[in-house]
């Protein structure tokens, strides 16, 4: 995949392409066509390449990609390439993708003899990874 390359069976991110694949999110969000974008950090390719990075998930990050974008950065973009596709009527057929949420559980350290005091405590110790 553009932005990476595997090495012993895991993903690390090549450096160069990375900076390209910031700045095609960068540029977009900032007004440029999609085209525009990827000619503007260098990359000059078709629209629907652009778009499909874009729209990979994968770049924000998960057990096998190391992130490239923050999840801001790639819900900005998204949310831009469906306000334009709704803006030429084509919106209906674009839906945002779906950003899983990572969650950790901390150490319990109380034990509660009520099973629904227990349960409560057990979800107080659930955090949000961002």
């Amino acid at each position: 995949m553009y932005g990476y390359r595997i090495i012993d069976g895991k993903a690390i991110i090549d450096e160069s392409e990375a900076c390209a694949i910031r700045a095609i999110f960068s540029g977009y969000i900032s007004g440029m066509s999609l085209r525009e974008a990827a000619e503007n950090a260098g990359k000059p390719m078709v629209h629907s390449m652009v778009k499909r990075i874009i729209r990979n998930i994968c770049y924000i990050g998960d057990e096998f990609y190391p992130a490239i974008v923050s999840r801001q950065t790639f819900t900005k973009a998204n949310a831009e390439l469906i306000r334009r596709a709704e803006k030429h009527g084509s919106g209906k057929r674009l839906k945002a993708p779906p950003i899983y949420t990572e969650f950790t559980l901390a150490e319990p350290e109380m034990q509660y003899d009520d099973p629904i005091a227990q349960a409560e405590y057990m979800y107080s110790l659930i955090g949000v990874i961002k």
